[in-house]
């Protein structure tokens, strides 16, 4: 299959200095596109500019390792991944990291490949300030920023790439599970998509990352912790697009 997989947080300029921005790293979204070439599918990753890059993120020599051998076939291994993998990898690493950079590559690539799998895991700005030009004054006892609504990018999705198998996400903090299957039940209806990735941050922070798969009906599916979350997540993806394409499905 033809994946996309966006991750990372964006960035919106507040001045020529400043910028907002969010907690996401891009991890999961790395470990996702990683799991898809392991299973012989061809993937473009969408990256903001400090998200962790698939596999590359793997590439360093850990100091504190208990055994030097040890480490030191562990990157063997990830080299003989890289080579089974790199041409199927597409890196499209974003340079200002904003949603409208986003929203244009995103919408160039499903314009110009038949993607079969978007997985759109980029954090993306709901807000964005109006920027100033130049720096704002540091000595400033207050500093009011003011933000207007930013497009929602999984929303023009549909518009452009219309049977594309659509998965998008809704991170919460600190809300109950009957709270966070409802919001992602609802953004799934919303943003037309096939599936919603729901987890809350609570649950990431405290070292037992949880996701919950969403269908627009409601229904869900919990995969708990674990190392091979995103290899859960992409079987599980993978099977809800066999099954589709079983039942001549098309559309969301």
């Amino acid at each position: 299959m033809q994946i996309v997989v966006s991750g990372g947080g964006t960035i919106a300029p507040v001045d020529d200095v400043r910028v907002l921005t969010n907690v996401s790293t891009g991890r999961l979204a790395a470990a996702i596109t990683e799991a898809f070439l392991a299973r012989g599918d061809s993937v473009w990753h969408i990256q903001t500019p400090t998200a962790l890059v698939p596999l590359r993120r793997l590439a360093h020599f850990d100091l504190e390792a208990p055994s030097p051998r040890t480490e030191l076939e562990r990157l063997s291994a990830l080299r003989r991944r890289w080579i089974d993998s790199r041409d199927r990898l597409h890196l499209l690493p974003l340079q200002e990291g904003t949603v409208g950079e986003y929203a244009r590559i995103l919408g160039d690539l499903l314009r110009s490949r038949p993607i079969d799998v978007a997985v759109l895991a980029m954090a993306a700005s709901d807000y964005e300030p109006e920027p100033r030009p130049g720096k704002m004054d540091s000595e400033a006892e207050a500093m009011v920023i003011r933000c207007r609504r930013a497009p929602k990018v999984i929303r023009s999705v549909r518009e452009t790439s219309p049977n594309v198998f659509l998965v998008g996400f809704k991170l919460l903090s600190g809300v109950t599970l009957e709270e966070l299957i409802s919001r992602a039940a609802e953004a799934a209806q919303t943003n037309r998509a096939n599936l919603t990735v729901a987890n809350d941050l609570q649950t990431l922070r405290e070292g037992r990352h949880t996701l919950h798969l969403v269908e627009p009906d409601g229904s869900f599916e919990t995969l708990g912790p674990g190392d091979d979350l995103a290899d859960r997540l992409v079987d599980g993806i993978a099977d809800r697009v066999a099954r589709r394409r079983a039942s001549g499905m098309t559309g969301a």
